[in-house]
């Protein structure tokens, strides 16, 4: 059910106008026709001979603005829309027979019976009813018993206006399928089809000629061109493309087989009123008079499902997709278990666009045209990634609809976690089956290489790392399975000590814990140290993190044609005080008083040389001395257990590659990253000023790392990384520019693992701390020496 997409069609990929034609004309043959009311008391009535009467017929009785009005309340099918213009205008008839006698002779209400039709014709001959009668019967629908109706409650509402106007009871007329309603559909029916194609549907002729048939004036929302490639491109990504529609079955078929899109769909998904009609009466015939028509979610229910019985249970929501223009459709597509897009082709008015924005569609896009794309970027890791931060029920329904895709994992319940640490990844818990398991997947923006989950050779090499039950390798959708850990993750016990909370841990527990690791780190470099081929080292993941983030389309995704605004400013647009990032890559830099670069100016003073000499120094293709390594293993991806022991997960790039380059992301974001998780927090204590001074940037700023986290520094410094610069100068294998190759790859860590520049995320402030750090990490000896 996951590949299956339900369209509407009318206001979706047909248009609804020839309908609200046909409405209009049915009202008009009812005022005038000496048939039915005969208002000017005419001796006969010919149908309209063109197109051109057609509209202007139907405008005149039934204007467009009245027929958006009830579209806007969910009265969703044509038939409806039309019987309820009706309604009002007899309403508004019997109103105007002001004689007791005459009056009382007209009751019961009977509109469908030819005695009573010719009873009420002689009441209104002595009514003196005047023009514009309907523009006066649609004014009841300004009265506050008529102004927030929903569907088919108008009608219920007209029967108690009646009851209340006549003082007595008018039951059974102002009511979907009774004899009024089925005689306005007959009429309908006649009307929209014509002579020639009425008789072959209804197997007898109208009751009076209708040489042109309103269907003939039928239209798609756009062009035919649009909607094949539209529905082509649908059926090509794999989905199943299935109807539900308030139109009977052959006015359905027919104009989708004219613009030749019938081939796209799969007739076992096609529900039209003639299935929800003959599904109603076996209800009926059980005395259960439920309405099946929309928003009911029975014929979306069907139209995903064909093998779905009334009565069973809905899916979770996210098993399908549904595309309407309506809130009902809205609504019971969202009670079928769907997607719901809502598309704006159909609502024409202000009103109505409001109202179908009231109904909170999961997404609303211009057009159908928008389908393909959207469901792409709905089926894509990365928008269920950032969309956990703002709309975090809706990124949990994609994610259930991820699994059932890609995994064919119908999950009972998913439960997203979003944190901090989740700046390209997200995890979370499912449910299936009273059992629970923890999941990860981390997501890279114009990534190169392929992420590779090697568990096991970390394993085999003594990490203690928890191990997936199941992963899933495909490029751009990996995912990785595991049994639920219940240890803290470090990333939370850290921040929790250095904001003060020491409940669960404190700096010397902590520390501990580190130098334990790091002990534990090294041993595995050396028993794993090893020559590898240029080859080998070129196809590491780790080089994902820096040279591919740096040329693969990150950096330029990221800053390429855009601008800096200098703190306190509200804008990231040029002008103003503002850089180019063209221009910031050319200044040298002065942070809290030191001239960035200094002694090491041979490694590039600018940012612009830096990342010029980082695409130099990092690319993979060199043969290496290398260890087997975790390449990611920063806090939040730490489990803590027995307050002593590191164990690991996700590890999205782990292999064999340089221990130099094994280190850094856990060095830079254990320690100095505070401002990258939590910029808010950040941004309270912070002071920080930039100034412009001729060719060069000036800062100040207030911001330190904490005491947990200079811990945690000195730590890695002692225990792993001088140890790890000797065992490499043992083996002859520490590059002469080791410094160089740690330091780029250090800057690119707050320069590319986020986009300084997301103003949905950090201010101007931070973005400028963020550069500052850039700077720092590519000129600065921070590891260590």
């Amino acid at each position: 059910m996951s590949n299956v997409v339900v369209f509407d069609l009318d206001g979706v990929i047909t248009s609804e106008m020839t309908y609200w034609i046909a409405a209009g004309l049915v009202l008009h043959e009812l005022l005038y026709s000496p048939r039915y009311w005969n208002v000017n008391g005419a001796t006969s009535y010919v149908s309209p001979a063109d197109a051109e009467e057609c509209i202007r017929w139907s405008h005149d009785v039934l204007p467009e603005s009245v027929m958006l009005s009830f579209k806007a309340r969910s009265l969703n099918s044509n038939w409806d829309t039309c019987f309820a213009a009706v309604c009002l205008c007899l309403l508004y008839l019997l109103e105007q027979v002001e004689s007791v006698p005459e009056r009382t002779a007209l009751f019961p209400i009977q509109p469908w019976d030819a005695d009573w039709l010719a009873a009420f014709r002689t009441a209104l001959a002595h009514a003196g009813l005047g023009s514009d009668i309907s523009a006066r019967a649609y004014q009841r629908l300004n009265e506050p018993a008529f102004q927030n109706y929903v569907g088919l409650e108008l009608f219920e509402n007209l029967t108690i206006h009646a009851n209340e106007i006549f003082g007595q009871p008018v039951e059974g007329v102002f009511a979907r399928y009774s004899l009024f309603w089925s005689s306005c559909q007959e009429l309908f029916q006649e009307i929209y089809l014509g002579d020639e194609l009425y008789t072959q549907v209804y197997h007898h002729s109208p009751t009076q000629a209708r040489p042109y048939a309103c269907i003939a004036m039928e239209q798609p929302v756009l062009p035919v061109e649009t909607l094949h490639e539209t529905l082509r491109t649908l059926k090509e990504q794999g989905y199943t493309l299935g109807i539900a529609t308030g139109r009977p079955r052959s006015e359905a078929v027919v104009p989708l087989r004219n613009y030749g899109l019938w081939k796209y769909f799969d007739p076992a998904y096609v529900m039209t009123h003639t299935e929800v009609a003959l599904a109603e009466e076996q209800l009926a015939l059980r005395d259960d008079n439920t309405s099946l028509v929309k928003p009911h979610p029975y014929q979306f229910l069907k139209a995903a499902d064909p093998d779905y019985q009334i009565g069973e249970s809905a899916p979770p929501r996210g098993s399908f997709i549904v595309v309407g223009d309506t809130t009902s459709d809205v609504r019971g597509g969202q009670a079928a278990g769907a997607i719901v897009i809502a598309v704006l082709t159909g609502a024409l008015t202000v009103d109505a666009r409001q109202q179908l924005e009231l109904s909170q569609p999961d997404f609303l896009i211009p057009d159908v045209s928008r389908v393909p794309e959207l469901l792409t970027r709905l089926d894509d890791l990365i928008t269920i990634q950032r969309m956990q931060f703002i709309e975090l029920n809706k990124a949990e329904m994609l994610l259930r609809r991820w699994f059932t895709h890609h995994l064919k994992v119908p999950v009972d319940e998913i439960t997203l976690t979003p944190k901090a640490v989740s700046l390209n990844s997200f995890n979370g818990i499912y449910r299936v089956g009273g059992e629970e398991y923890f999941f990860k997947t981390h997501v890279e923006e114009q990534g190169i290489l392929e992420e590779y989950y090697h568990a096991e050779l970390l394993h085999h090499a003594g990490y203690n790392i928890v191990l997936p039950l199941r992963t899933v390798h495909e490029k751009g959708q990996q995912m990785v399975i595991y049994p639920v850990i219940h240890a803290p993750v470090m990333f939370d016990l850290m921040r929790a000590v250095e904001t003060g909370d020491t409940s669960q841990a404190n700096v010397e527990m902590l520390r501990s814990a580190e130098q334990l690791e790091c002990e534990r780190l090294l041993a595995i470099y050396r028993e794993t140290l090893q020559k590898s081929t240029v080859e080998e080292h070129e196809q590491a993941p780790i080089h994902q993190l820096f040279w591919h983030r740096l040329t693969g389309g990150r950096l330029q995704s990221f800053y390429e044609d855009k601008w800096f605004p200098l703190p306190g400013q509200n804008t990231y647009e040029q002008g103003g005080q503002a850089l180019s990032f063209a221009d910031l890559l050319q200044y040298q830099w002065t942070i809290n008083g030191e001239d960035v670069g200094g002694n090491a100016s041979e490694y590039g003073q600018t940012l612009g040389q830096l990342i010029e000499r980082a695409r130099e120094v990092l690319q993979p293709a060199q043969a290496a001395l290398t260890v087997v390594g975790h390449g990611d293993a920063h806090f939040g991806n730490v489990f803590l257990e027995h307050s002593t022991t590191y164990q690991y997960f996700d590890p999205a790039f782990a292999g064999r590659h340089s221990p130099l380059l094994d280190v850094v992301k856990p060095f830079f974001h254990n320690v100095f990253a505070t401002w990258m998780y939590f910029p808010q927090e950040v941004e309270q204590d912070l002071q920080i000023s930039v100034h412009i001074e001729d060719s060069r940037i000036v800062i100040e700023h207030n911001y330190q790392v904490t005491p947990v986290r200079q811990a945690i520094l000195a730590t890695k410094r002692t225990h792993l990384i001088m140890p790890l610069l000797e065992l490499l100068r043992e083996h002859q294998a520490l590059p002469d520019n080791w410094e160089e190759i740690v330091r780029l790859a250090l800057m690119c860590c707050p320069l590319l693992t986020v986009n300084l520049l997301d103003t949905t995320k950090r201010s101007a402030a931070i973005c400028w701390l963020g550069l500052s750090q850039v700077m720092q990490m590519g000129n600065f000896s921070i590891i260590g020496g």
